[in-house]
């Protein structure tokens, strides 16, 4: 017993760290402030215990105690988010995300970002299989066509879309009205897929990143042969939403309040993993 008391107290202090964690994880712009009852209830944790973590965390002073029993993040938490924007770029909270979906899916995973009429690869982890769409870093395409520009498309504002349609030669020839409508079921849905739009026999599926601070538009795409990537889409689809919330989480975004939280990160096993051989 007492030669595993050191496993067993090292595993207990594991699981206090996690929930003290999820407690600070369970305020958000909907909820800035928490009474201890709402702070239980919202990680699934005992009174007394949440009563004992509370204090401990407002004791370190990364929770402060309102005069009307409710508790807030205190002000630790602007200077070390001042300290993560600074040193956080948009690539480096990107690429883990990226090999680790291009080891589930066995596909090419682009990092992206708008630039006037284009959109820019800024990073790619490339498929291991000799049949691929091959995009390289610093390459610039045009907006208007892909899932890539697409979801980018529909990440504008109204005026900043009627803007790039106006200016970009390749615009003149579009359908706004049903443009706009594709877009729109874009932003619903969280994703854009296009099959052969802009290369035949090409599917790619894209998600925007989204964070208060990003001073562009950036996206994910996975990229790959219609042949491969459609009999996955379903699965993909899942992988690729779950990777752009990931990556925006990184970046600072809340967790949005339209789509379920998944617990972890993407789990091969629990999403379909495909076998590399099928590239």
């Amino acid at each position: 017993m007492n030669e595993s008391s050191p496993t067993v107290k090292g595993d207990n202090d594991v699981r206090a760290v996690v929930r003290a964690l999820s407690i600070l994880d369970a305020f958000d712009s909907v909820n800035p402030s928490l009474s201890l009852q709402e702070i239980g209830n919202l990680v699934g944790m005992p009174k007394a215990t949440t009563f004992r973590l509370v204090n401990t965390i407002s004791r370190a002073g990364f929770l402060v105690r309102l005069d009307d029993q409710r508790y807030c993040l205190s002000g630790k938490f602007s200077r070390l988010g001042n300290i993560a924007r600074g040193k956080l770029n948009v690539r480096d909270a990107a690429l883990p995300i990226m090999t680790e979906v291009n080891r589930i899916t066995g596909e090419t995973i682009t990092l992206n970002v708008a630039s006037r009429n284009d959109r820019v690869c800024l990073e790619v982890v490339d498929t291991p299989a000799p049949l691929m769409a091959i995009v390289r870093p610093g390459e610039h395409v045009p907006m208007l066509f892909g899932a890539t520009g697409r979801i980018l498309l529909a990440s504008m504002t109204d005026e900043t879309l009627r803007e790039h349609l106006n200016s970009s030669s390749d615009g003149r020839g579009i359908d706004s009205e049903a443009l706009r409508r594709e877009l729109e079921q874009y932003r619903r849905q969280g994703y854009a897929m296009t099959r052969g739009q802009r290369i035949p026999g090409v599917t790619s599926i894209a998600v925007a990143l989204v964070a208060p601070q990003l001073p562009e538009l950036y996206c994910l795409a996975l990229t790959g042969p219609s042949v491969r990537v459609d009999i996955q889409e379903t699965q993909f689809i899942e992988i690729m939403l779950d990777a752009g919330q990931q990556v925006s989480i990184l970046l600072g975004a809340t967790m949005p309040t339209a789509r379920p939280q998944k617990t972890g990160s993407v789990d091969p096993e629990k999403r379909g993993r495909r076998s590399r051989k099928s590239g």
